[in-house]
């Protein structure tokens, strides 16, 4: 039983952190396999753990975070990458669940889930037009740190996974309030 809460935070964790930077989740679990920290990778996956599939996702995370401090291509960069972020996030919730093709079926939907409520949040909480590029960088490499700081701490202790969403879910619940009471606000000074 507590084989399955553990393997559950990594689920969620690593979907999560998978719905924001993919590639980058991806890679840093086949290095941490390739280093042997943490936990190991479930044996349909082990490919992650090669140097060519790491090298793969480490230049795609370069791309895909260069990209994302782009204004004009961050909606659709957005948009464009959705299955792939849904599908990474499918990969790295079963990756490293060890109970056969029941905990990879489980892995993949709760990852794909979990991938897809972090992309949603992370479109509802950046900014639509910046004053500057810099608030976009400043953005994106806090996205890439705790991408990073996530994935690791999510192999390296699984209840961390819990955490992300957790987080994920303030985040989310933060925005709709915020939002709410601007609107209300606005309908006040109407009348």
């Amino acid at each position: 039983m507590t084989a399955w809460v553990f393997a559950v935070g990594r689920m969620l964790g690593l979907g999560s952190v998978a719905g924001i930077r993919p590639s980058m989740t991806l890679a840093v679990i086949g290095i941490v396999s390739k280093l042997g920290w943490g936990v190991g990778l479930n044996p349909a996956f082990s490919f992650l753990g090669h140097w060519l599939a790491i090298t793969v996702f480490v230049v795609l995370a370069l791309l895909e975070s260069s990209f994302d401090k782009i204004a004009r291509l961050d909606r659709v960069q957005g948009r464009l990458t959705m299955p792939y972020r849904l599908i990474a996030g499918a990969a790295a919730g079963a990756a490293t669940i060890p109970f056969g093709w029941r905990g990879v079926v489980v892995g993949a939907a709760v990852g794909t889930g979990a991938a897809w409520t972090s992309t949603h949040v992370k479109g509802l909480t950046r900014p639509k037009s910046v004053p500057s590029d810099a608030v976009l960088n400043l953005i994106s490499l806090w996205e890439d740190l705790a991408v990073l700081a996530g994935s690791v701490l999510t192999l390296i202790i699984s209840p961390v996974g819990y955490s992300i969403v957790a987080f994920t879910g303030f985040v989310y619940w933060r925005v709709g309030s915020r939002r709410k009471a601007k609107y209300r606000a606005m309908r006040r000074r109407r009348t």
